[in-house]
């Protein structure tokens, strides 16, 4: 066997089937996300299913009347009341059709938003972790080409049609079994199933598993990586359309995409080939059926064993038993198929928390004392052997206006990640009230931190919202606004359209754009807004030059009054207003004091960061 034939049928194993209880859990979850979008299949399905040897049969009975000199107008009554009762079933699943596509479309969209849900309650220990990483490829590559629970709908229609249409059909066949004697009947169903059985082998061991790896195979290596999701989902984006235009970046782009052609030409050949070789399948097995069938039938008629007129009957139910044969293994196999899809989708929502959630609730204190002491903490971020924090103690107490400085990577922002429990220490214990922080309710717990960090975000929500942020149908706006006025955009919000209700950025009709230190000011007036006791800036404004971010950084020490203050930056000069200095140097706590104490200490980190710095900035300002 070929490496490429050992490949697909690998894949085959893996995709097709992963099992029943898979495939129930999948189903589950549909139905309890809304009863609507799976019972309502199935009135339909039977519906459609049954029309069809319904019309066979009245055109049976009609012709053997004919034969047998029946009154025509008890036919014609016949006639018409085969119309009213199908002109009353089409009425009823037209109207099943509409509230099925209505609840379908509500259900899967509803799935899919509970798993953007789940992102907002997963530990974020996970979220930043490898499982996470390689849980998300996977759904990205089930959900190729709209696959997964998108398609289940359609899939449990057709399924279930095929097997009610079954039903019927075996059903309609009863009376041909009867007249025709256990021979005819054997010989009719081991050429029905015989048939049936080599169609669905050929599509299920033959042409599924070449489908399957088409739509399961990692990019060929040897081929252009696909630019193009990037180019049609990303590249609106105006950033990039203006460095597109400023560097004339057309050309390229333009080469990238024709590089994709051929490759997506060839995925297109194959995958329409393998599409039409079942149909091939099918259609000649059915062909071959349909003869046999009409042969057997009229052989039965001539023979005396059935009237002239259930000919028809007879012939067209076996030929539509067995194409809904077909039907049935080939649409259950790909509903499988899909079932298999979401499977990814399923282990996501399905997992589980790790992180403590604490039962203890937060103090509500007057006097506001809240002191917070780390205590021999260590920590390394998930898949990584090296610590980012070692052997860390550090106390904070209320009211104290602390700057955290140090380069890059010495640990600042992970010390943080930790003081608002996004991630749990690895060794040691961080205290509230000399209690170990595990043991609070996490929810309460975090609420007692405003915090902004370098990589701010402003929804694309009103601007009130933005502020707030707590998802409540009203918000103080007099404390919205005095947040806003705090930080300096008094000016700005007056100009909004609709001040608070102003939609920020252009994502709606009516939203305005916010520069990218307008963005920043936002993000401080959400941490006013939150009151609460600790504040954390986490250096949003790096962006900004050290002059900026230091009016900024003591702007906002006089705002806060008598909270506690977190000030980072790696920039020595924004925080020299603070009187409590900590400094950070790989992973570690090295000194702390105030400035006057840390530059005069010449063997100190901070003394070679100040003047090192220092140096740059009079270069900068001498050129």
């Amino acid at each position: 066997m070929s490496d490429k034939a050992a490949r697909n049928r690998e894949l085959h194993k893996q995709n097709f089937p992963r099992g029943i209880r898979g495939a129930y859990k999948a189903y589950r979850l549909m139905y309890d996300t809304n009863k609507a979008a799976v019972l309502l299949h199935f009135p339909g399905a039977l519906i459609r299913a049954v029309m069809p040897y319904m019309g066979l049969f009245v055109t049976g009975y009609i012709l053997n009347g004919f034969a047998r000199g029946a009154e025509f107008m008890h036919l014609l009554q016949f006639a018409l009341g085969y119309i009213g009762v199908r002109f009353l079933l089409e009425r009823v699943e037209g109207y099943t059709e509409k509230r099925l596509r209505a609840a379908s479309d509500t259900t899967v969209a509803r799935m899919y938003l509970d798993k953007a849900k789940k992102y907002m309650h997963i530990d974020y220990e996970l979220l930043d972790g490898p499982a996470i990483t390689e849980i998300n490829h996977r759904i990205a590559r089930d959900n190729n080409w709209g696959a997964g629970f998108y398609n289940m709908p359609a899939y449990i229609r057709l399924t279930s049609e095929a097997f009610f249409g079954l039903l019927a059909g075996l059903g309609m066949m009863i009376p041909f079994f009867i007249h025709s004697g256990v021979g005819g009947v054997s010989l009719l169903l081991a050429a029905l199933i015989g048939v049936g059985l080599l169609a669905a082998w050929i599509n299920i061991r033959l042409v599924m598993p070449k489908f399957e790896a088409l739509i399961s195979a990692p990019p060929d290596p040897n081929q252009p990586p696909r630019y193009f999701p990037f180019f049609t989902y990303r590249f609106n984006i105006s950033y990039l359309l203006k460095t597109a235009r400023i560097y004339n970046a057309a050309p390229l782009i333009n080469q990238r995409m024709d590089d994709y052609i051929p490759e997506e030409n060839e995925f297109a050949r194959k995958f329409t080939g393998y599409r039409a070789t079942a149909v091939f399948v099918d259609g000649i097995s059915g062909g071959v059926l349909l003869i046999g069938a009409y042969l057997f039938v009229v052989a039965r008629a001539v023979a005396g064993v059935i009237p002239i007129g259930s000919v028809v009957m007879f012939a067209g139910a076996i030929h539509r038993l067995a194409t809904q044969f077909f039907d049935f293994t080939r649409n259950s196999a790909l509903l499988m198929d899909q079932t298999n899809k979401v499977q990814s989708m399923m282990a996501f929502m399905e997992m589980d928390n790790a992180q403590p959630q604490g039962t203890l609730p937060i103090e509500k204190r007057r006097d506001g004392e809240y002191d917070i002491e780390f205590r021999n903490v260590s920590f390394k971020y998930p898949g990584n052997e090296n610590y980012a924090l070692r052997d860390f103690n550090l106390k904070l107490h209320i009211g104290q206006k602390l700057a955290i400085v140090g380069m890059n990577g010495s640990g600042k922002t992970t010390m943080i990640k930790l003081l608002t429990r996004l991630y749990d220490p690895t060794e040691g214990q961080i205290t509230l009230n000399g209690i170990d922080i595990r043991k609070y309710d996490l929810r309460e717990y975090m609420q007692i931190f405003s915090v902004v960090f370098q990589d701010f975000k402003v929804f694309s929500f009103t601007l009130g919202d933005n502020i707030a942020c707590d998802g409540a149908e009203e918000f103080d706006e007099e404390k919205a606004e005095q947040a806003l006025s705090d930080v300096g955009l008094e000016a700005r919000v007056a100009a909004m359209p609709k001040r608070l209700e102003t939609y920020m950025y252009n994502n709606y009709d009516d939203g305005v754009e916010i520069s990218g230190g307008e963005g920043q000011k936002i993000a401080l007036a959400r941490a006013l807004y939150k009151k609460a006791p600790f504040i954390i800036l986490d250096e949003p404004t790096a962006a900004l030059d050290p002059i900026a971010e230091y009016e900024i950084y003591a702007m906002f020490n006089q705002t806060v009054a008598d909270k506690t203050a977190v000030f980072i930056s790696h920039r020595l000069s924004s925080c020299r207003f603070c009187d409590d200095i900590a400094v950070f140097h790989e992973g570690r706590l090295v000194q702390r004091g105030n400035h006057d104490v840390l530059v005069g200490d010449e063997k100190g980190k901070y003394h070679e960061l100040w003047h090192a710095q220092a140096q740059y900035y009079a270069e900068e300002k001498n050129a």
